[in-house]
């Protein structure tokens, strides 16, 4: 009977699998059966279902929360090269979540999810560049990866991208794309684009 129930679930669902961590299916068959599906997937080797099922240890959802489980789950996926997992993996080890914190460990499966277009990743290794943490401060790389996610679309990625054009951090100092990015993040409801927007008197450029 799980058999059938998994692939009437994997009809309608891989669509969104790329992005869906299980909720959906906690949603659609309850806790009980979700964790059994996600289970049973795990031990075949899905990546996507290891992933799953590993955030739904971190967040006790249908299960016991268990750090070390999600920890051991999400590494499982990322090594099998699941783009969500490898952010997720940099996350725990960022702050310690099931394992020893490690900054330089952290780095690497963040550039691995970003390298896959997670932009959340490229933001992290931003933040990590600008603040020297299991790296070497570096403004060209932290406006690097910047630059990525805010032409992917990030808002937030947006303003700090103005903010480096202002401050001439890691580029040429440019006051008009300065004004550019933060305008457009500010169009978006950015609070500290806004803020940025008033304090460089942008619209002066």
């Amino acid at each position: 009977m799980i058999k059938i129930i998994l692939v009437v679930f994997l009809l309608s669902s891989f669509v969104f699998a790329d992005t869906d961590d299980g909720e959906n299916m906690y949603m659609t068959f309850g806790s009980k059966k979700a964790t059994a599906i996600l289970t049973e997937l795990s031990f075949k080797g899905d990546s996507w279902a290891m992933y799953a099922l590993g955030v739904s240890y971190y967040k006790g959802r249908g299960v016991v929360k268990n750090d070390k489980k999600a920890f051991e789950l999400i590494r499982k996926a990322a090594i099998k090269g699941y783009p969500k997992a490898a952010f997720w993996l940099g996350e725990f080890y960022y702050f310690g979540i099931g394992t020893l914190k490690d900054y330089k460990k952290a780095y690497k499966w963040y550039e691995k999810a970003a390298n896959f277009g997670e932009k959340k990743a490229m933001i992290k290794l931003a933040e990590m560049n600008l603040k020297g943490e299991g790296v070497e401060k570096d403004y060209l790389k932290t406006f690097y990866w910047y630059e990525k996610a805010a032409l992917e679309g990030d808002v937030k990625a947006q303003t700090k991208l103005g903010l480096l054009y202002a401050g001439g951090l890691g580029v040429k100092k440019d006051m008009k794309k300065a004004k550019f990015w933060i305008k457009k993040a500010y169009e978006s409801g950015d609070e500290e684009a806004k803020r940025a927007w008033e304090s460089f008197k942008l619209w002066k450029y």
